[in-house]
């Protein structure tokens, strides 16, 4: 290796020589700059703390500030739940529970629980160094103020005529309330909402929405804040639900004749009742066994029964049932004795007749026994038996009653014996067997006695409702002598000269007896009716021996209603059995009839009526009815009825309730004993007017919409009330209670407010009445009361009283009392701010503005309260 010359190595040693003192300049201003940090963290003092003081109890957690520290350029503050800040409130960040700041007062922007919470702050330099924490202080967030019950304790509720509505006072920093009602003063048994979902409202009054069970009731109310902590709950009041339902009660017997009681149950309307029960009972302590009547509930004041009642007394009651379900108490009718056709004679004009219709006296001797009868009023059929007479013991012997020939049911008010048919059939084969019987024996000594009973529809119990017997010539008392008619010959037809009853092309409204000469040669005789002169459309042959003929019930009687004719042909037979026949029907010179039975006469509604109350409908009585068909419809043609019911009364009151403001249609009309429909009634029309709420609304305050009631109307379920909100949005809410209140609003401006009644339908649906007018309520969010923006040294403080109907607040400051150019716009719960503005910085160092309103839930800001950040006065 090559040794360094001596002049090199000279040179060297020179060079280290020159830069050593440059080495240690650079280590000596490392060293002072270390020191000089070192010197500028250690100036910040802690700073001493201002507000609020150590262990005070607040409401809100209010702004926490402090003095300022030399040399500061900024602080760090912290909140937390705990003394060693391992629980910050709120997170970190602008108004949470540690953030820096320029100011000398921070404010959280959120609302916290209750609890302890402690806090501290630290000065920080302007190269990010941080100095010492001041002291921590402990605060008490205590939210315990607690609303105090203002309306609705004690009080004795007649619901529906004065709706409960309860009212408390509004408690600072609440934005919403829950309402707590149960039926025990532990408030355990909750009936409207539940623990876990309790019913919330924003204003300081709650209309219950819905009707209670009557009893005492007890309530109380707890606010919540913005964030949904719940504050102190108010003291616990009570009230008594009540629900008067005492109503005067009568019966009426809808038919002036005496021989039928027709009856229809009415009642004064219960406020607040949806529908009404009714029950009809044979004995006076209404046990389940006897109950008669009636099934389900009505939504009107009146019923009529369905089906008849059996001949007895009667006791019976109603009560009203609320939208719920709830009952009222029994109101106890008169009791009635209920009757058909209790007069002498039950069966009026029964009389023995020859075959012109003259009537014939005495017990006379005939061939041709026909009796007959005036129709009976309530009557769809009739009983006739035959009785022999005991000439020896001077009485009626009706042991044979039972058997052929001395029994039948007819719906005619007429009755003649029937032959004893063969069986052989000189017709096609397309007609109806004939109606036939055993032969009456006859003789000189064989008299007969004859009774008749009428009889209505079956009762709801299945069995026959009927008249007492009346005796024809008295009790006890022959009716006619039997005498042989002549013995058939040759054969033969029958000439138009022998027709008798009814007279060709008469009219007659039941289905009549046939009565015409004996035909020469005849033994027997084939009565034939049919619906067209062909006689290829037969509805009834009847076969005798005696030249008169009633028809009985069978499949093609009690004839029908024809808007066309009848044909009726009589049809001879040499034979006694039907054997014999020689002719048809077109060679038997046949004769015609009209049958057309007199319709029910509408009563109520008349036609073009406007009804408010829920229609009931009457009409008369008819000849020969079992039941009645009623049909309303809003087609005139009926193709799609509202109400197609079989009912064996002359009312009925729907339990329908049929469109508003629209031309209803209805018709009657009566059912015979097979259940054929008869002659509608002239059809008629109704128009509905479903009675429209009256609205009672109290004046708007300044915290909200005021409840808003209406009068109740009968026979409504629910109610429905339209909300158009300041911006045009609808809102749509429905309630059982005539009262209704606002639980969540926003907006500001003219709201207005209507309400409509709903009413059931049968199929479980609802149709509505009209609306009432619109009510107007100004809804308004006004400025905070008692803002005031401080400023002192580096201090921005602006706080407020809280406002009953915010949510939140919109706080915002600005170099321009225009506030174009915002410096900071926040939103906060509480109700202080504290803005993070650097006063060092040049565009800061003017004049500063600032202004807060009030936001609702909606997000809609209201009046801004204005200010300029004013220096404190001095204390």
């Amino acid at each position: 290796m090559r040794r360094m010359s001596r002049s090199k190595q000279r040179a060297t040693r020179a060079d280290r020589r020159a830069r050593a003192p440059r080495c240690a300049i650079l280590a000596a201003v490392a060293l002072l700059g270390a020191l000089a940090n070192s010197a500028d963290a250690s100036a910040l003092a802690p700073p001493r703390l201002v507000g609020p003081a150590d262990g005070a109890s607040v409401q809100q957690l209010p702004a926490i500030s402090w003095n300022g520290v030399r040399g500061a350029a900024g602080y760090e503050y912290q909140v937390a739940a705990d003394p060693r800040f391992n629980s910050i409130a709120l997170g970190t960040g602008s108004g949470k529970g540690t953030s820096r700041t320029h100011n000398l007062a921070a404010a959280l922007d959120k609302a916290v629980p209750n609890g302890a919470y402690y806090w501290r702050v630290r000065g920080l330099t302007a190269r990010d160094r941080v100095g010492a924490w001041s002291r921590v202080r402990r605060v008490v967030k205590a939210w315990t103020t607690a609303p105090q019950i203002t309306g609705g304790d004690g009080a004795a509720v007649n619901w529906p005529t004065a709706p409960l509505v309860l009212r408390w006072s509004s408690v600072p920093y609440a934005t919403k309330y829950l309402v707590s009602i149960a039926t025990d003063p532990a408030l355990s048994n909750i009936v409207l909402g539940t623990a876990s979902q309790p019913n919330e409202t924003q204003g300081t009054n709650f209309a219950l929405p819905v009707s209670l069970a009557p009893g005492a009731y007890f309530w109380a109310v707890t606010p919540v804040d913005a964030e949904g902590h719940r504050g102190a709950r108010s003291r616990v009041a009570s009230f008594q639900w009540t629900w008067p339902t005492t109503t005067s009660t009568s019966v009426t017997d809808l038919n002036p004749d005496l021989r039928v009681f027709d009856p229809v149950f009415s009642w004064n309307p219960v406020p607040g009742a949806a529908r009404y029960e009714v029950e009809v009972n044979s004995a006076e302590g209404f046990p389940a066994g006897s109950k008669w009547c009636c099934a389900g509930a009505t939504t009107g004041t009146s019923l009529a029964p369905l089906q008849v009642l059996a001949n007895n007394g009667y006791y019976w009651r109603v009560r009203a049932i609320d939208a719920r379900g709830n009952a009222g108490v029994w109101n106890y009718g008169q009791s009635f004795t209920k009757a058909f056709d209790n007069v002498e004679p039950s069966i009026p004009n029964l009389t023995v007749r020859d075959v012109n219709g003259s009537a014939l006296t005495g017990a006379p001797e005939t061939n041709t026994p026909l009796v007959t009868w005036d129709p009976v009023p309530g009557a769809s059929r009739y009983e006739v038996q035959l009785g022999v007479y005991n000439h020896t013991g001077n009485y009626c012997d009706w042991s044979l009653a039972s058997q052929a020939g001395y029994h039948a049911d007819t719906a005619t008010t007429a009755w003649t014996p029937l032959g004893p048919w063969s069986g052989s059939r000189p017709f096609s084969e397309a007609w109806p067997s004939p109606q036939r019987d055993g032969a009456l024996p006859t003789g000189p000594n064989d008299s007969y006695c004859v009774r008749v009973l009428a009889r209505s529809d079956d009762d709801a119990q299945h069995a026959q409702v009927t008249s007492e017997w009346t005796y024809l010539n008295g009790y006890d008392n022959p009716a006619f002598t039997f005498t042989p008619p002549p013995a058939g010959s040759t054969c033969a037809v029958t000439p138009a000269s022998a027709y008798r009853l009814p007279i060709n092309g008469s009219a007659t409204p039941r289905t009549p007896y046939f009565t015409w000469d004996p035909v020469s040669g005849a033994g027997s005789y084939y009565v034939v009716v049919a619906r067209d002169s062909g006689f290829t459309h037969v509805v009834d042959v009847g076969f005798t021996d005696v030249n008169a003929y009633a028809p009985r019930l069978a499949s093609g009687t009690p004839l029908s209603d024809e808007t066309t004719a009848y044909y009726w042909a009589v049809m001879p037979a040499t034979s006694a059995g039907g054997a014999g026949v020689c002719s048809d029907p077109a060679h038997d010179s046949p004769q015609s009839f009209n049958k057309s039975s007199v319709a029910p006469a509408p009563i109520a509604p008349a036609s073009g009526a406007e009804v408010s109350a829920q229609p009931s409908f009457r009409w008369s009585s008819a000849e020969n009815a079992r039941t009645y068909r009623l049909q309303v419809s809003q087609d005139p043609t009926f193709g799609n009825p509202i109400d197609n019911v079989v009912t064996d009364a002359t009312a009925y009151t729907s339990s329908s309730t049929y469109p508003a403001d629209t031309v209803i249609y209805w018709r009657v009309r009566a059912n015979d004993w097979d259940g054929q429909g008869l002659n509608w009634s002239p059809t008629q029309t109704f128009v509905r007017r479903l009675p429209v709420p009256s609205p009672t609304h109290e004046s708007a305050t300044n915290e909200g919409i005021p409840p808003f009631s209406w009068t109740p109307v009968q026979g409504a379920v629910s109610y429905d009330v339209h909300v158009e909100q300041a911006d045009g949005t609808p809102k749509d809410f429905n309630f059982e209670s005539p009262s209704f209140t606002v639980a969540k609003y926003y907006g500001i401006g003219i709201v207005h407010l209507q309400v409509r009644a709903e009413f059931p339908t049968a199929t479980g649906g609802m149709v509505a009445g009209g609306y009432s007018a619109l009510q107007p309520v100004l809804l308004s969010l006004a400025a905070p009361g008692g803002a005031r923006g401080v400023r002192s040294g580096s201090r921005l403080l602006v706080s407020w009283n809280p406002e009953p109907d915010a949510k939140q607040y919109e706080v915002e400051t600005s170099t321009t009392n225009g506030f174009g150019s915002r410096i900071e716009s926040h939103r906060v719960d509480g109700t202080s701010w504290t803005p993070d503005i650097d006063l060092r910085q040049k565009q800061n160092r003017g004049t500063l503005y600032w202004r807060v309103a009030p936001s609702d839930w909606g997000g809609n800001v209201g009046s801004f309260a204005t200010g300029v950040f004013a220096s404190p006065r001095a204390p």
